[in-house]
């Protein structure tokens, strides 16, 4: 029973074990697991407390658990301290506060109630399979997800930007529109596309390397944009299954792969971030932009998406601000990653010249930020770094001699 990840060819089958007594409790778990469908599951039973060394290490272990039961416990803190450390469930046949407290102290990582309800199941065995697929998927290249609730604070602009900074360092770089309303990263780039993503929308086959390419519009700098449907009503059939399906192809022909989640918050945002390596927040020196980066917060959290925490990058960053950088950073309770300073001059020539950053003030304050901010999202080789110390500087020194 296992299906396979979109676009990788990742088994996203779930190997659960379910440890405690009980032959008809037991029975309908089994039932209930393995009749899911997503995500795909295989339930094995020991009927003990403490389970026996088996070949293979299990991705979930379900513990049976007892308000009286000292040996389902043990059971649970011993799974916790295994390595590699399963998920560890622990199934709960009452909702009495002192058991609940006695799992989560023992370390269960979730609690579900028996008989289990399909729902709360599925969510939590979601979890465990979307952080499998998330570790497999980093063999690729690297996702980034740009995202604000705020509007007006520079997400596209910062997209932008960032990816051409990093195809400037040499690198395949994809930019990804999912502010599907909007659709404004064509224009910032001075891109007119023709090509949209809504072709990939209407398929009715799996996707491949091919139709994704047809669908991307390739940029001077040399970075390719997939860019949203030409008119608004048009985004709405681009479903959270078609952003999973096209990023898991992204990431196999690009180094990297920058998404522009917009300023607003739906499935196919959601779906984004479940999908990427790095989350950037950005946020401006103002009261209403760092409550919202709060209520970002506090829904992230409800995601469960335990495996990736977001970055706050500092938009328009003003020294003089009355608003400092560090009193958002005590709001936050969290360090900014990045300030990107405000330099409208630069950006304003940038526009009526159709150029970008790097042609139009290659030696600006925003210009180093944005390379600075690529370096850290894209370190340099240690090896490649090594030979530019080495033979390469070695070389330079000697032709510099000569002239």
């Amino acid at each position: 029973m296992a299906s396979t990840g979109p676009g990788n060819g990742v088994s996203r089958g779930l190997r659960v074990r379910l440890i405690g007594e009980g032959d008809e409790s037991r029975a309908a778990i089994k039932a209930l697991v393995e009749g899911l469908g997503e995500p795909a599951a295989e339930i094995e039973i020991d009927g003990a407390a403490a389970a026996p060394d088996r070949a293979g290490s299990p991705d979930v272990v379900m513990v049976l658990l007892a308000a009286n039961d000292a040996s389902a416990i043990q059971a649970l803190r011993e799974q916790t301290a295994l390595n590699p450390r399963p998920a560890v469930f622990a199934l709960l046949d009452s909702r009495s506060p002192a058991l609940m407290k006695r799992a989560m102290r023992a370390g269960a990582d979730e609690l579900l109630f028996v008989p289990l309800d399909n729902g709360e199941t599925t969510r939590a065995l979601l979890k465990v399979s979307e952080a499998r697929l998330r570790i497999s998927r980093r063999e690729g290249g690297v996702v980034c997800s740009f995202a604000s609730v705020t509007g007006g604070v520079g997400v596209t602009s910062l997209a932008a930007n960032l990816g051409i900074a990093l195809r400037r360092s040499g690198k395949r770089v994809a930019l990804f529109d999912l502010d599907l309303q909007t659709g404004a990263l064509g224009v910032t780039l001075g891109l007119e596309p023709e090509a949209t993503i809504l072709p990939l929308v209407r398929l009715d086959r799996k996707l491949d390397s091919i139709q994704l390419e047809s669908a991307m519009t390739k940029h001077p700098s040399g970075l390719y944009l997939l860019s949203a449907p030409k008119r608004i009503e048009e985004g709405e059939t681009v479903s959270d299954v078609t952003v999973a399906t096209v990023i898991g192809v992204m990431r196999q022909l690009f180094d990297f792969v920058l998404i522009d989640c917009g300023d607003h918050v739906d499935e196919n945002s959601v779906a984004a971030w479940e999908h990427s390596d790095h989350i950037f927040y950005v946020l401006q020196q103002s009261i209403t932009s760092a409550r919202c980066a709060w209520r970002f917060i506090d829904l992230f959290e409800r995601l469960g998406l335990s495996s990736i925490q977001p970055h706050f990058i500092l938009n328009r960053y003003r020294p003089a601000h009355p608003i400092t950088d560090k009193q958002i950073e005590a709001t936050l309770e969290r360090e900014l990653y990045a300030r990107v300073p405000a330099d409208d001059r630069s950006v304003e020539r940038a526009e009526v010249t159709a150029k970008n950053l790097w042609e139009v003030a290659p030696a600006s304050p925003l210009v180093h930020a944005l390379d600075d901010v690529a370096r850290r999202i894209a370190p340099a080789d240690p090896e490649s770094a090594a030979a530019e110390n080495g033979l390469f500087a070695r070389l330079k020194s000697a032709l510099a001699t000569r002239a």
